[in-house]
């Protein structure tokens, strides 16, 4: 179990945890604590959030608070995001999609679309009544990172790679205890307001996968990556209504 926790954490972080003689196994029960994962890292960033209101205005905290948690994972889904916004917007077949997003190098679709997203996100939280900032931040990192395992799960992977191997040792009881983890978090914490998000979040990861299916056949790592994204910036909008 402990050596599960730290897989998550070393997959999910740039925390440097030893993880020597992790077994299959091992790597099965990591994706339990994904959303617990998720959860420390939403209160760790509200924690900052806090601490740096008390010399910066909420504007420049949000700021700060949005570069830790890109900082936290190393880029990881903004990375993804780039890399499917570049094979959809520039490939015209199953085949041309896929080669460009194998590609490193940054296209002008992946700088509009993270621009855009990132805006969002903005201006989100500079948009939100104050209580509920705290409850989002948190909601939409628990969200986010439970979203990998029914998109995973539920969907064929479009290549072999990360996410294949990410995929293959996803099962119906991971998918089945992390969702119910997941929405009794979320709704006890804001009632209302996450009940929305969890079921945003639902609606999310069942198009995403539909659409990847359609465009690419499938998943690869990058399609965890963009659907984070997207499930995030849709649990700071139902935290606007």
């Amino acid at each position: 179990m402990w050596e599960g926790f730290r897989l998550a954490l070393q997959f999910l972080t740039r925390l440097q945890v030893h993880t020597e003689g992790a077994t299959a196994r091992d790597a099965a029960v990591a994706y339990y604590f994904y959303p617990a994962i998720g959860c420390a890292i939403g209160l760790a960033a509200v924690i900052l959030r806090h601490a740096v209101m008390v010399a910066f205005p909420d504007s420049f905290s949000i700021v700060l608070i949005m570069a830790f948690l890109v900082w936290v994972t190393g880029g990881l889904h903004e990375d993804g995001l780039a890399d499917v916004a570049d094979g959809m917007g520039g490939g015209w077949t199953r085949e041309e999609r896929l080669r460009i997003m194998k590609d490193a190098r940054i296209g002008a679709f992946a700088a509009v679309v993270v621009a855009l997203c990132t805006l969002a996100k903005y201006a989100a939280l500079t948009s939100m009544n104050p209580p509920r900032l705290d409850a989002a931040i948190v909601t939409a990192q628990i969200l986010g990172r439970w979203a990998f395992l029914p998109l995973g799960y539920f969907s064929v992977n479009a290549h072999e790679g990360l996410g294949s191997e990410f995929a293959k040792r996803i099962d119906a009881n991971t998918v089945v205890v992390t969702t119910v983890f997941s929405g009794a978090v979320v709704i006890l914490m804001s009632r209302i307001f996450g009940a929305l998000a969890f079921c945003v979040a639902i609606i999310i990861v069942a198009s995403a996968a539909r659409y990847f299916r359609r465009r690419i056949g499938g998943v690869t790592g990058d399609c965890f990556g963009a659907t984070f994204q997207f499930v995030e910036i849709a649990t700071y909008a139902a935290f606007l209504t």
